[in-house]
């Protein structure tokens, strides 16, 4: 169910909300970063503090102007390459619900496409614009960056948020590192980068070619992982 939190802080300004979707490592930065820390995460979440919920894939590569769309061949190959590879073997083979998000509608089309070509992955409903997919969720959410060399959409506070808030049990986010850590590190998904390098370090960046091997797995354990603050206290619920 889509909940409007703006709406929802307006008429209960003081009532903390519970949000069950999120793991609580997306959920607390998101509650930071975009909810003034009004949005408490739910101790109970089935993805645990030991395995990584989001997790970052660097796809090197240039964009190229579609009309007013901005669609990234290099990019969008490796992302369709990895996504593909990565839901018809792991989450398909499980029987595990995906979406793939977009910002720019020009590289939905051509990674739909391109989907419609491999008869290993399910196209069906699968890729989306960030825009069309607001209200909707998923239990595994794959994000296909296209921008390389300014932000562009990515310094739009509101759609990022959608974008990094619609998964219940995992993400993993395609895009350039060198991009993401220079001219983008000050956008919402610059710091989320920031932020799971700050609590796991290089294991937030997975290497192109762990997706290739029949043993990679979707969450990946991990040691170092802090708990999140929500997990000493129990928030109210609206």
């Amino acid at each position: 169910m889509y909940i409007n939190f703006s709406i929802l802080f307006h008429f209960f300004p003081n009532q903390a909300v519970l949000l069950d979707r999120m793991p609580p490592q997306i959920g607390h930065f998101i509650s930071s970063n975009v909810y003034d820390n009004k949005l408490s995460s739910n101790p109970k979440h089935p993805i645990l503090n030991t395995t990584l919920a989001c997790q970052f894939i660097d796809t090197k590569g240039g964009e190229t102007k579609d009309g007013t769309s901005f669609k990234g061949y290099t990019i969008s190959f490796l992302a369709l390459q990895d996504a593909a590879m990565l839901l018809a073997t792991h989450l398909e083979a499980r029987n595990l619900s995906y979406r793939i998000i977009t910002g720019y509608d020009a590289q939905r089309s051509a990674l739909e496409a391109a989907m419609k070509q491999n008869p290993n992955v399910n196209w069906k409903d699968k890729c989306f614009n960030v825009d069309s997919f607001q209200g909707n969720e998923d239990d595994y959410i794959i994000i296909s960056l296209v921008r390389t060399w300014k932000p562009g959409f990515l310094q739009d506070l509101r759609r990022t948020n959608v974008m990094l808030s619609r998964c219940k049990r995992g993400m993993i986010i395609l895009g350039n590192r060198t991009f993401l850590e220079g001219k983008g590190k000050d956008c919402l998904v610059g710091k989320l980068a920031q932020h799971m390098m700050d609590q796991v370090g290089e294991a937030a960046w997975l290497d192109r070619k762990e997706l290739d091997k029949d043993t990679f797995e979707f969450h990946r354990h991990v040691d170092t992982l802090p708990p999140s603050p929500e997990s000493a206290d129990s928030p109210n619920t609206t």
